[in-house]
């Protein structure tokens, strides 16, 4: 027997007789047992005390499944793949904030509290807000509306009651484009098309069938199937416009435009559309097609919530200090462009705009307009100007992302036409353009040379300058070759060459009544401004020169990139040798250079320009005192302008200035007052027309072209 078992023995027989004594009280006493010995207890489990959990430094709630489901730490949540977001309605971009991560300082800037105030959708009681309040929506201007705005904007959609009444399919099954042409026309054209409906379905009845579809041309007269072909040639605009217009009526986009007829591409569904575009960010005309099309079929309250995952997918790219947006990630269809990893595979290049879409949607719940305004009621008050963080698991990023990159810009000019663009008669010559020209960023990384992202944007071309007072043709070169970027300058200010004319910096004087003066210095023109020359943003382009102590600064030959107000030139119009982008585009791309590039903050810049403008009699005097928010790059970032392909027979520009057309004269007028003609070359024949006397000051059979060209300012 072994001792456990006899220990057990034991003990069960004291409780044997323990037993025993107390069920019977009567019975004699039992002779005593031994005492048996005891038995040591099994030692107890220790009892774990929890481990508390440590105090978060900075705690963010992170967003899984539409719902919060804990909090992480702030300090560590983007080494640990999350992106922090500020939902807050004091979010900017990086380039109009005041704090300096680097050294901890603050620094203001002038143009932050407007842009605020633009974002929350007031108008400012100066040029800024009579500027917005007539554009009304700004996002696409590069100014994103807040989430207290956009929330507002989704619960009024979703109370309309006239959605219920929306008929989609005239506009999902229509593949073509109406334009706005002519107001009259467009009307007079819908009445006589009410006309030719009214008829067809007269013969539709007559034969006793369905739909105009089911007649047969057989059957009916000649008039008859002149009106049948009349219609059918026209049904599917005519009944995609009644959409479109029951749409734009049901969300208001008619109120102040006065009556609309139905079915007709009139000035008032122009506006419409053209007011519905700039809601929601769309490049277009007010014309019916491409772009606006898939916008105008979808509901009312589905194109809001569109507009908070645009919003959201903007903030959260900024957030991320991430650029690609797909443009460069495709070799062409099917064939991903790739990069070699260190562990010598390839890697595609992502598209990481497309990617944080579909994790926001996710994260935050925006499957339907629904649970995007649940998700946006949730947010509680947003107070102005306050911030609200927030993390949400981020996309893996690339291998060649760090906090410092190598970058480089590229901007290819695409066709170039050094020709003057005019003929004999001063009508415009064809140049057409098959490659347009495109700006490119990309990152150094193991010997490779990746490209990011690709932008369009402009180039140089024959632009209007003052000549001794005469207004004139001038060729404004995009200068080619190596430049570098030090300077990138945040809510810029474009200062106007004395060549400007004046009339280009005036506007009509809102306050003509009170002031007495009926033009006033435009603002917007000159900046701070998103609607200015230079838009939000701009990176100036400078010489400089490689030395032993590395690069040394050259000058400054007036060109920039930077954002436009003029979203609808990109890629279609020349500029002044400036390559623009959109403005949201250029803060972007401004802000990602800065997030992975050293820099200093200098601060806002203190001008003191002056400049008097004289017009029809009056003068005007143009005042800047300050200029916009100075960015310095530790190290330029170089940028690479090519060439292009050169089309036409002209190889050099023409860098003499050129005569305007004159409609009175019938001829090119030199600023001296003599007749030309200018060929395709540029060169500038002196001609006498007809009648046309001689100027005072002219020898009798003009000038010849070395003395006409001596004349000319250079």
């Amino acid at each position: 027997m072994t001792k456990v078992e006899g220990h057990v023995r034991l003990l069960f027989a004291a409780l044997l007789s323990t037993t025993l004594l107390i069920g019977c009280d009567d019975e004699p006493e039992a002779p005593s047992e031994p005492e048996a010995p005891s038995v040591p207890e099994a030692p107890s489990e220790p009892i774990e005390e929890p481990i508390p959990e440590p105090e978060l430094e900075q705690p963010v709630a992170l967003w899984e499944g539409g719902e919060t489901a804990r909090e992480v730490e702030g300090v560590s949540a983007r080494r640990e793949g999350f992106v922090l977001l500020d939902l807050g309605e004091g979010w900017t971009p990086y380039i109009l904030t005041e704090h300096d991560p680097r050294t901890g300082e603050h620094q203001s800037n002038a143009y932050r509290e407007t842009y605020l105030a633009l974002a929350r959708g007031e108008f400012p009681d100066d040029h800024h807000g009579e500027r917005a309040e007539r554009d009304k929506y700004l996002e696409l201007y590069g100014i994103l509306p807040t989430f207290g705005v956009l929330r507002e904007r989704l619960r009024q959609r979703m109370s309309l009651a006239c959605t219920a009444e929306l008929d989609y399919s005239a506009l999902e099954s229509y593949e073509g484009f109406i334009a706005y042409r002519n107001n009259d026309r467009a009307q007079r054209d819908a009445r006589r098309f009410v006309v030719l409906e009214r008829q067809v379905a007269e013969m539709v009845e007559e034969a006793g069938v369905e739909s105009y579809e089911q007649l047969e041309d057989s059957n009916l007269s000649d008039r008859e199937r002149a009106r049948l072909r009349s219609y059918r040639e026209q049904v599917a605009d005519v009944e995609a416009l009644r959409a479109a217009q029951a749409r734009l009526e049901c969300s208001g986009f008619f109120e102040g435009k006065g009556r609309y007829v139905r079915g007709a591409m009139d000035w008032p569904t122009h506006e419409a559309l053209a007011e519905f575009e700039r809601r929601h960010r769309i490049y277009g005309w007010g014309f019916l097609g491409r772009d606006t099309l898939p916008m105008l079929q979808m509901s009312p309250a589905e194109v809001e919530r569109e507009a908070v995952i645009r919003v959201l997918t903007e903030r959260a790219m900024h957030a991320a200090s991430v650029i690609e947006d797909g443009s460069r990630s495709m070799v062409r269809e099917g064939e991903p462009r790739t990069f070699e990893g260190a562990d010598g595979e390839r890697h595609p290049i992502p598209n990481l705009e497309a990617e944080l879409r579909e994790l926001v949607i996710e994260a935050f719940g925006l499957q339907t307009p629904e649970s995007t305004l649940a998700f946006l009621d949730g947010l509680g008050d947003l107070p102005a100007g306050e911030h609200q963080m927030v993390a949400f698991q981020g996309p893996e990023l690339p291998e060649y992302y760090g906090p410092q990159m190598e970058l480089s810009v590229e901007i290819d000019r695409g066709d170039i036409w050094y020709e003057f663009p005019y003929d004999e008669e001063g009508r415009e010559r064809a140049q057409p353009v098959q490659r347009r020209p495109r700006l490119t960023i990309f990152t150094n990384y193991r010997g490779q040379k990746i490209p990011l992202a690709r932008f369009g944007t402009t180039v140089g071309g024959w632009r209007s300058e003052s000549v001794d007072g005469t207004v004139m043709w001038k060729y404004k070169m995009s200068e080619i070759g190596p430049r570098v970027w030090h300077r990138i300058i945040a809510s810029p200010v474009w200062l106007p060459p004395e060549s400007t004319p004046a009339r280009e910096l005036l506007k009509r004087n809102p306050h003509f009544r009170r002031d007495g003066q009926r033009y006033a210095p435009n603002r917007h023109e000159t900046g701070p401004s998103y609607a200015s020359a230079y838009g939000l943003v701009a990176a100036y382009h400078q010489r400089f020169q490689r030395t032993n102590e590395g690069i040394r600064l050259g000058g400054d030959e007036g060109i920039r990139t930077h954002g436009s107000v003029d979203y609808m030139s990109i890629m279609r119009r020349h500029s002044h040798g400036c390559h623009r982008l959109h403005n949201h585009i250029a803060v972007r791309l401004m802000s990602f250079v800065l997030k992975h590039r050293p820099h200093t903050r200098q601060g806002q810049q203190r001008l003191s320009f002056r400049r008097e403008l004289e017009h029809d009699g009056e003068t005007y005097l143009m005042a800047i005192d300050e200029g916009g928010f100075v960015f310095e790059l530790d190290e330029p970032l170089p940028v690479t302008v090519h060439e292009g392909r050169i089309r036409g027979r002209r190889q050099t520009p023409i860098t003499t200035p050129l005569p305007k057309w004159n409609e009175e004269v019938g001829a090119y007028v030199m600023p001296d007052g003599q007749t030309v003609t200018v060929d395709r070359m540029g060169t500038i024949t002196p001609i006498t027309l007809p009648d046309a006397g001689v100027d005072a000051g002219v020898p009798d059979g003009g000038l010849t072209t070395s003395e006409l060209v001596d004349l000319l300012p250079m």
